[in-house]
Parts: C-alpha cells; structure tokens; sequence
C-alpha cells in the first residue's frame, strides 16, 4: 500500500482546520500510515514533517488537544529515521513536554526507530528512574531502551533495577525488555513469576513468558498453579505459555 499525495495533503490541510475533530481524525488519518509506507514516499515524508512536528509541539486547551498532539508524535514515530529532524523532536516532546500521554507516545515512536535513535538512551534512562513520571510512560521507556540501546552501557543494568520496581507495570516491562537485550532469561522469568500474583498485571507477566517461550522453563511450576485462577482471561494466558514453553508439562496438565 502506497501514500497517495491527494489523500496526504487532505489530512495535512486538516490539521489546521477550525474544527478540533477534524484536526484530530485529519492526525490520525496521518498516523495510520506505516514506516513501510513513508519509507517508499520520499516527496511525502517532506511534505508532512514540518506540519506534523507544528502539531507535535502545539499547546492549548482545546479540546482533543493532548490526543492531538500524541497523534502527531506517533505519526512522527513512524516517520522515523526517514527524515534526520525527527528522532530530536521526539526527544525534546519525551525531555520536556508536559502531557504524559506525549511523552508516552514519544518514548514508544524512539522504540519504533531502534537503534537509529540511540542518542535517546540516556533520556530513556532518566525517565525509567523518575518514579513521578507516570508508570505507563516509564514502562514504555523501558520497552524503548531495550530497542534503542540494546549494546549500551548501562542499558542492561538499569532494567536488571527496573524489573523489581515498585511499579508492577514498570517491573513486567522491564523483565521482558532485559531479557531481549540480555539474551538470557533467567532474571526475567524470576521476575515475571513473582507477578502472576499481582491482579493487575498477571496477564500481561503470563503473555510475557510467553513470548519468552522454552526459555522460561523456570516459571512452569508456578504456571500450573495458575493456571487454576477462576479469571478467564488469565487463565488462557497461562495455558498459552505452558504451551509455548513446556508442551510436555502442558498436556500431562491436561491442558
């Protein structure tokens, strides 16, 4: 699928219309476009950055104005290294905006970039440490460094201390995004299986270990105890990684 010029300089023409929710399906319309398809759209990447780092940076009250402008940075993210001015204004919406739900979608559009984006490391790191950041977005940075410095110093230390953060949420991003850049699984399966009893997150640790697969033979005897929760949905989570990791434990579980 291709960026059609028309199509493009409809929703550009839109984000400054007078009315905010044409502004914001006119951003979103523009977010929905993938890195695939402004890589092959060099004329469009020029045309939509400038209007779109306006949208990014815009302040005011009005309203849909944060989703707004978190539409607009996620958009940018999927511009991404395809234009040399992006990767610095997500840097500046993660360092110094002052809506969270920017910042959030800052951080996940340098994850987006990788390694391209790795002078955001040590921006990432400050933010994973500021427990009056917001859970959502230091989980987010810690998803983000694992992509954008996986081989920088520090990186792999400063999840190894995320993943028993106060934050269930920060702790169950944190594991999975140290066992990506580590290779090894060990601390992160100790760390998921300590939060499949933590209601809020439980899902999320089991899809974790998951995604971990064979590597994460360690968390099967506290799967099987699990996997007798009375929560639907968790439960089809923790069925799906004894699956995943341990097919032989599974079946003789019956599952």
């Amino acid at each position: 699928m291709k960026i059609y010029m028309d199509e493009l300089n409809e929703y550009l023409a839109g984000l400054t219309h007078d009315d905010p929710v044409v502004r914001l399906s006119a951003v979103r319309g523009l977010a929905k476009y993938s890195g695939a398809q402004w890589q092959g759209a060099p004329d469009a990447v020029i045309a939509a950055v400038p209007p779109l780092v306006k949208a990014a940076r815009l302040r005011g009250a009005a309203p849909y104005a944060g989703a707004f402008r978190a539409e607009a940075t996620k958009a940018l993210g999927n511009i991404g290294a395809e234009s040399p001015a992006v990767v610095a204004v997500l840097l500046h919406l993660l360092k110094e905006d002052a809506d969270g739900s920017v910042r959030t979608e800052a951080a996940h559009a340098l994850g987006i970039i990788g390694e391209r984006a790795a002078t955001a490391c040590r921006a990432l790191v400050v933010v994973i440490g500021d427990r009056g950041g917001g859970d959502i977005l230091r989980g987010e940075a810690a998803w983000a460094l694992a992509r954008v410095g996986p081989l920088s110093p520090g990186t792999a230390t400063t999840l190894g201390a995320a993943v028993d953060d106060r934050s269930a949420h920060v702790g169950v991003r944190a594991a999975e995004a140290l066992w990506k850049v580590s290779g090894d699984a060990s601390r992160a399966v100790l760390a998921l299986v300590a939060r499949l009893g933590d209601p809020a997150v439980r899902q999320a640790a089991a899809q974790a270990l998951n995604r971990i697969g064979p590597g994460a033979k360690g968390a099967v005897p506290a799967l099987l105890i699990a996997v007798k929760s009375k929560d639907r949905l968790f439960r089809e989570s923790v069925v799906m990684a004894l699956r995943k990791i341990d097919s032989g434990a599974a079946a003789k579980a019956g599952l």
